[in-house]
């Protein structure tokens, strides 16, 4: 399987064999895309000081080099190294392809039996997923340009949400915050190896 193997001393003597890690909302974006929202944040520094190149670009331009170990589920819905966002891991997996949130920008569908909504930031190839549910209301959500800023107004109350955030900045749902579901960004060759049997939304 294509996977990252993390293993502490507590594990290997067996004392929390069985036990889970609880996964938290990642966002996998640009440095500055980042920044702009998070100007505060602190970075961890490398030893030269500096992040100069990405040593895996002709990894991600070989659509054919599948990891070490290679495949474990081969599915020709999509080329191996698109980029899926995927969702469901416990059950109900589903993937989302980039090429179809970046031509979409908002999606609104029924993900693990809740309504929820996913948004595609082109300004960082990034995506994140939120329960549009807010007190107990659905809401429907509209992507619009704001000052250079990606911003969701919801239908039913006209509120404004940074998108990046999930943050209601105007309207009755000020200070609110949509709840995000957990997601995570893979190429489809690495999903599909943990989900043979996962749904994907293709507009």
């Amino acid at each position: 399987m294509n996977a990252l193997v993390m293993y502490d001393q507590q594990a290997v003597r067996c004392d929390l064999l069985g036990e889970s890690l609880e996964p938290i909302p990642l966002t996998m974006t640009t440095w500055e895309r980042w920044v702009e929202e998070h100007p505060d944040t602190i970075a961890l520094e490398k030893v030269n000081g500096r992040y100069t190149s990405d040593s895996y670009e002709s990894y991600y331009r070989n659509n054919l080099a599948t990891d070490v170990i290679g495949q474990s589920n081969s599915d020709d819905r999509l080329r191996n190294k698109d980029l899926v966002l995927g969702v469901g891991f416990e059950e109900g997996a589903k993937a989302y392809p980039f090429e179809v949130l970046a031509a979409a920008r908002v999606i609104h569908d029924d993900i693990l039996g809740e309504p929820s909504v996913v948004y595609f930031d082109d300004t960082a190839d990034t995506a994140f997923v939120f329960k549009s549910i807010v007190d107990g209301q659905e809401l429907t959500f509209d992507l619009v340009l704001d000052n250079d800023q990606d911003i969701l107004i919801d239908r039913e109350s006209g509120s404004k949400w940074i998108a990046f955030t999930g943050t209601a900045f105007e309207g009755p749902f000020e200070e609110q915050n949509l709840e995000r579901v957990h997601s995570t960004a893979s190429f489809w060759f690495a999903w599909t190896d943990f989900y043979p049997a996962t749904d994907l939304f293709l507009g």
